[in-house]
Formats: structure tokens, C-alpha cells, sequence
């Protein structure tokens, strides 16, 4: 049975083999995720959803909109909704970080990423929820 979305996450890559990697990677620590090729399709997905995800990894170099503008997006739209930026460019990095909606970034991490931190980081820090309660007889 596929989790509720706000218990998924969204990845947005324009490369299918960092999409395919991170979605396994989480997929094995029981996190479910959407992925997205470009700003495009992640704004397309987090309207759909109204933005119900655990999570946003974002790579920033991607198609229109960029990462950037996405990050953005989400500032203004899914305010609560945490971003965990994914990049190899640093000067990309930085100016997100001093944008006025760069607060939705909770950590930048630059390529190669190291998928089980990532990972680690975003199950704890964004993905728990709590296990059906107990119900005594």
C-alpha cells in the first residue's frame, strides 16, 4: 500500500541516474518518493499535492524553472514544507542561501552526494512519523 503523500518525498534531478539512486536509496529506508525531471513537473507535482511531502530534494541546476525559482515556489506556497538542496554548483548554492525564501532550505549538500547521510538526514530530521496507535483489549 503507497504512504500518504505528506510521508513521501519529492526528488528533483535532471538526471535519471541521481533520480534512480536517491529513490532507491530512500525507498530501502521505507521512505516512498515522487521524482521530477525539471522545475516544471516538481511545481506541477507540489500543486497536485498541495504540497503534502515530508520533504523536497532539490537539485538547483535543473530545467525552467530552475532550482532556484522552485525553491521559491515553495517559500511562497508550502511554507512549511522543508527543501534539502542537492548540488554541484557552490555559487548556486550560496546565492540560495541568501535569497530572502532561502529559509525553506534546511541543508545544502554538494555532488557526489553521500546517499545513506542524505538519506539518514532526512529520515530523521523530516520523515518520522509515529506507528498506528496501540489499541488495548
Amino acid at each position: 500500500m503507497a504512504m500518504p503523500p505528506e510521508h513521501r518525498i519529492l526528488i528533483v534531478d535532471d538526471e535519471p541516474s541521481v533520480r534512480w539512486l536517491l529513490a532507491i536509496a530512500f525507498d530501502r529506508q521505507g521512505i516512498e518518493s515522487d521524482v521530477a525531471e525539471s522545475g516544471k513537473e516538481a511545481v506541477a507535482l507540489l500543486t497536485r499535492t498541495r504540497c503534502r511531502y515530508c520533504c523536497v530534494v532539490l537539485d538547483l541546476n535543473i530545467p525552467p524553472p530552475d532550482g532556484i525559482e522552485v525553491a521559491k515556489f515553495i517559500h511562497q506556497q508550502c511554507r512549511d514544507l522543508p527543501v534539502v538542496v542537492v548540488s554541484g554548483r557552490s555559487d548556486l548554492a550560496e546565492r540560495l542561501k541568501s535569497a530572502e525564501f532561502g529559509s525553506v532550505v534546511r541543508r545544502i549538500v554538494m555532488k557526489p552526494v553521500d546517499t545513506s547521510s542524505l538519506v539518514r538526514y532526512v529520515h530523521s530530521e523530516h520523515c518520522i512519523r509515529e506507528g498506528p496507535a496501540e489499541n488495548p483489549q
